[in-house]
């Protein structure tokens, strides 16, 4: 290690190329003096993560432009830039254990049947929203939040009463192929639940925003493990230390003795 190389984190490092040196690159003509440029990090940021459209360019970097007479782009930079551009080459491989909600008990799985109608959702994220995710967080020097309540259970009501649902079996008309489904439990003639009926309950919060910013937080974590991975000896202005984002940071809130390997279940694939 020289005398000028400096020991950093992969994040600081991403911070410090996204805010200081990149937007150096591709200079605009009349450029904008450095109070203009802290705003042009809002509209970065609303270009990645809202996907605003702007009026303002962005660089080859994703990043606005902006004068600064500081000299060229640093060499690390540039390498840091390099292998954030190959996150769009990327995607994202869900595991069928893949949970965002380890933390939470969810002994009737009303959670796991929220997160698996998302799953679909989520694995459409390109390599380059991942990019872009990347940039922007660079830019705003913070992590995606994650943290949430365990929503509470509400039992489905009808008519202002506790509502009965049965399974029957049904076959449709047209095929004559026979199919489970669910009907109402309640024998009104009666006016007593038919045997086998049975109560229902759902969630009293909807979990599938926060289940998509938990997504968000590990697949930004394990962006940055991969930009880590690849500038790992290539720069020569700093040393990557060996600290990288965590990927799941609600195991270890949940007091998890063994982690649910949430780097197995969801992964960034070629």
């Amino acid at each position: 290690m020289t005398e000028a190389t400096k020991q950093t984190g992969i994040i600081e490092c991403l911070e410090w190329a996204y805010r200081q040196e990149l937007p150096k690159a591709e200079r605009t003509v009349s450029g904008c003096d450095t109070a203009s440029a802290a705003s042009s990090w809002g509209m970065v940021y609303d270009f990645g993560i809202l996907g605003t459209v702007i009026d303002a360019p962005l660089n080859a970097h994703g990043v606005v432009a902006v004068h600064l007479d500081e000299g060229d782009v640093h060499p690390d930079a540039l390498t840091i830039g390099r292998a954030v551009d190959g996150l769009v080459g990327l995607s994202v491989e869900i595991g069928p254990d893949w949970s965002p909600f380890c933390d939470w008990a969810d002994e009737d799985g009303l959670v796991a049947d929220a997160v698996r109608r998302r799953v679909l959702r989520l694995a459409a994220l390109t390599g380059r929203e991942i990019r872009t995710m990347v940039i922007a967080r660079a830019v705003l020097g913070r992590k995606p939040d994650w943290r949430g309540q365990e929503p509470g259970r509400t039992m489905v009501m009808r008519g202002g009463q506790p509502a009965w649902f049965m399974r029957q079996q049904r076959t449709d008309p047209s095929s004559g192929v026979a199919f489970d489904c669910e009907v109402d439990g309640f024998n009104y003639r009666s006016r007593r639940p038919r045997a086998g009926a049975y109560r229902k309950f759902v969630l009293s919060d909807e979990v599938g925003g926060l289940a998509e910013e938990r997504f968000r937080r590990s697949v930004w974590a394990l962006a940055v493990r991969h930009v880590a991975a690849e500038v790992a000896g290539r720069l020569t202005g700093h040393a990557l230390t060996a600290e990288v984002p965590t990927v799941a940071p609600w195991e270890a809130v949940a007091g998890l003795a063994a982690p649910t390997s949430v780097k197995m279940a969801l992964r960034l694939k070629s």
